[in-house]
């Protein structure tokens, strides 16, 4: 019984860090090259490089479901291990103190930055 729900900590745990970290991903893609200079960031291409990492390495570390098969990662050890948690801390730092201040110098087209578009 403890054994399970031990798994299933871990399995939560990865899946959680496997999620954040395509979420990352997928938002740091979404904002103009120009936000992540104007935020004082490393570039566009080295925070996708960075979170596309993380989401291997969370994809590669799922453990294998506590029940039934096992159809969801490669049947790793958990992201508690050494690779992990780095991905995980990646992850926490993007969106701690990376996307807010993308998100406020998003002054590019089709992006919600602070300016207002007037208009309709």
């Amino acid at each position: 019984m403890f054994g399970f729900l031990q798994a299933l900590v871990i399995w939560l745990i990865s899946a959680g860090a496997l999620v954040g970290s395509v979420w990352a991903l997928i938002d740091a893609a979404k904002y103009p090259t120009t936000a992540f200079t104007n935020a004082g960031k490393q570039s566009k291409t080295i925070w996708l490089v960075i979170m596309g990492v993380a989401a291997l390495i969370a994809f590669v570390s799922m453990p294998p479901l506590p029940f039934g098969p096992n159809v969801f990662g490669f049947g790793g050890g958990g992201a508690l291990g050494l690779l992990g948690i780095a991905a995980i801390a990646v992850v926490i730092y993007y969106f701690v103190d990376v996307r807010p201040k993308v998100r406020q110098n998003n002054y590019g087209s089709g992006g919600r930055g602070n300016r207002s578009n007037g208009g309709w």
